[in-house]
């Protein structure tokens, strides 16, 4: 998304959000020391932003995140449930213990992500890109990855029951103590590596 943003900072973001504005799409934050941590920005509408600010411990719930630029970016312990991130730019991300249930991931790029114990059950995770990307102990009971590749994934003790597993690609995937989408128990890995 090639798109002109605009600058403000994460003082007036939470001003102008405390005011009831809800809508900040297409902008981007100057730097700030404590981010969005711990804040309440339930329903915002931050799609097409660059964000590169803390934000652990946020309330994204029902926002729209779709389309954003935010790599690199703590969102351990956030609650993001039904919030739309699709064809987001999440790579090297953080989404440690955060709570992704009912959320659209779709043909976001998660790439280098972890999502140690996070909760994603029933997110929509169709044609996302998840390379070198940990589920160690997440729950994705009836995540959907139809038509998703898996380039080393590590699904460690994850959940993945009633998970939607149709037109998936197994590139090199890691299975120990993992659930599948029949219910049983998974050890191993499946899969090779492309070239």
């Amino acid at each position: 998304m090639n798109v002109k943003r605009q600058s403000i900072t994460v003082e007036e973001l939470l001003r102008r959000y405390a005011a009831g504005e809800r809508n900040f799409s297409a902008i981007e934050f100057s730097y700030s020391e404590k981010g969005l941590r711990g804040c309440n920005l339930s329903g915002i509408n931050l799609s097409g932003s660059q964000i590169e600010v803390y934000m652990a411990d946020v309330n994204l719930s029902g926002a729209d995140l779709s389309e954003v630029y935010m790599p690199e970016t703590i969102l351990s312990r956030s609650n993001l449930s039904s919030a739309s991130l699709s064809n987001a730019i999440s790579w090297q991300c953080s989404f440690d213990d955060a709570n992704l249930s009912g959320a659209n991931l779709s043909g976001a790029d998660l790439g280098m992500s972890n999502f140690l114990r996070a909760n994603l059950r029933s997110a929509n995770l169709s044609g996302a890109r998840l390379e070198n990307t940990g589920f160690r102990g997440a729950d994705l009971s009836g995540a959907n990855f139809s038509n998703t590749i898996f380039a080393r994934v590590d699904f460690y003790g994850a959940n993945l029951t009633g998970a939607n597993l149709d037109g998936v690609e197994f590139r090199r995937v890691s299975f120990q103590n993992t659930i599948m989408p029949d219910g049983s128990i998974r050890d191993g890995s499946i899969g090779y590596d492309s070239c």
